[in-house]
């Protein structure tokens, strides 16, 4: 039987080289950048591990929150960092980290692993003889954890659907995946001269001010620009984080709709001069042509003249993985497709990376429960990629007296603090 032992600190760069192993489950929210931007949310991190035969086999990112009374509890966000095939260094981390816990006076620990439930399609439905790691959920209640229900919007800790669009093909590969209107959208925005610049920490109030008019409109309130300074600055450190912005040359578009109108009317007045069906056919497509340039001209001639910044995105690069984190969006000129744009751009940074893949961070189960959230969904189900499951939130529970309390007093306190944040967007609106 092999030797394990507890480590109750371990340092990042032996971390991260666990992390690169094959088949070893990592997550940039097991970082060590990430425990500290959580203790800028009054969580305590503390990064454990287990040695087996002497070797770091797994570790974790603990959160501890503090409760009245002295208790705790602890969060691991993604789960450990480890191959979970290996079930008997599982149980045996289970025993260290619920000892480690226990020794804080926790009332339970949380996991919500990297790992899926089972293949699914497009549509949600299981792929007979795909994955199937339902096995584990088993197991790791036999192991004593409980599976909380499965949620399908973003009622858990961490998302439990996202898409995963694979970027280690060549980038032809990848774009071939794309539905037919993320093409055509990409096309118009590039014909518009939607351009992707990286921002730097000094652009961050713009970024906010872009998140601000998304969490407006579908109605949530996620951080202020404190928040954003001071993780841009944590993951920066790390060289995890990118800023990007999409920005619109508002009047060297409007020289170039102007420029158009006129080659189009010398064209139209070449063919009006002619007799065929050919020619009276290429007038007319020419005549809509100038009508649709005539109105977006109207249209941006009533705006402001200037460059503007219509889109913004917090892009994430850790362990050989990209996720799109924060995105903003001004959808008054969403006629451009500029967010079509950036997250093309995003895709293209993972291929250029080299990454595994490029996760967009959340989506939702079920269409129809949450229409606001209906539309996220199909824009990110346009560029390709695996639709995924995850396998949900289990607690370890280690007092289930309080546990029953806190389980039943914290979700009525999170319930209160959202709805007091949703009545404040609508306010600000």
């Amino acid at each position: 039987m092999s030797k394990y032992e507890f480590v109750e600190e371990v340092k990042e760069d032996e971390a991260y080289e666990l992390m690169m192993t094959p088949g070893v489950k990592s997550h940039f929210l097991g970082s060590e950048a990430w425990g500290r931007v959580s203790a800028n949310r009054n969580w305590t991190p503390y990064r454990v591990g287990v040695r087996k035969d002497g070797k770091l086999a797994a570790t974790a990112l603990l959160l501890k929150k503090n409760l009245i009374k002295g208790y705790t509890y602890f969060y691991i966000p993604r789960g450990f960092i480890m191959d979970y095939s290996d079930r008997e260094l599982l149980r045996e981390v289970t025993k260290m980290v619920d000892a480690f816990c226990r020794r804080h006076k926790s009332l339970y620990f949380k996991i919500d692993p990297d790992i899926k439930l089972f293949d699914i399609d497009a549509d949600g439905n299981p792929v007979p003889g795909g994955e199937d790691n339902t096995d584990l959920v088993t197991d790791l209640v036999k192991m004593g954890y409980t599976h909380k229900p499965l949620n399908y919007l973003f009622e858990g800790q961490q998302p439990r659907f996202t898409f995963r669009i694979p970027t280690d093909s060549d980038i032809d590969t990848v774009k071939g995946r794309y539905e037919k209107i993320v093409k055509r959208r990409l096309k118009q925005a590039a014909a518009d001269g939607v351009e992707i610049v990286e921002g730097t920490r000094e652009d961050i109030p713009e970024f906010v001010r872009l998140m601000t008019m998304t969490e407006k409109r579908q109605g949530f309130y996620a951080h202020d620009t404190s928040y954003y300074q001071y993780f841009y600055d944590i993951m920066d450190e790390y060289g995890m984080v990118d800023l990007y912005f999409a920005k619109i040359d508002i009047p060297k578009l409007v020289l170039q709709l102007e420029d158009e109108l006129k080659e189009l009317a010398e064209e139209k007045e070449k063919f009006a001069s002619q007799t065929s069906k050919k020619a009276a056919g290429k007038v007319k497509t020419i005549e809509e042509k100038i009508k649709a340039d005539e109105r977006q001209l109207a249209s941006l001639k009533e705006g402001p003249q200037e460059v503007l910044t219509t889109s913004a995105q917090l892009l994430m690069t850790y362990a050989g993985k990209v996720w799109t984190l924060y995105a903003g969006n001004d959808m008054d000129y969403g006629k451009f497709y500029s967010n079509y744009a950036m997250f093309g751009f995003c895709i293209e940074e993972a291929v250029r990376r080299g990454a595994v893949f490029l996760d967009a961070f959340g989506t939702v189960g079920k269409t129809g429960l949450d229409p606001a959230l209906d539309g996220l969904h199909e824009f990110k189900k346009r560029w390709g990629g695996e639709y995924t499951e995850f396998i949900g939130e289990f607690d370890f529970i280690q007092n289930k007296l309080m546990y029953f309390f806190y389980s039943k007093l914290i979700p009525i306190y999170h319930k209160r603090v959202n709805k007091k944040l949703r009545k404040k967007v609508q306010e600000d609106a």
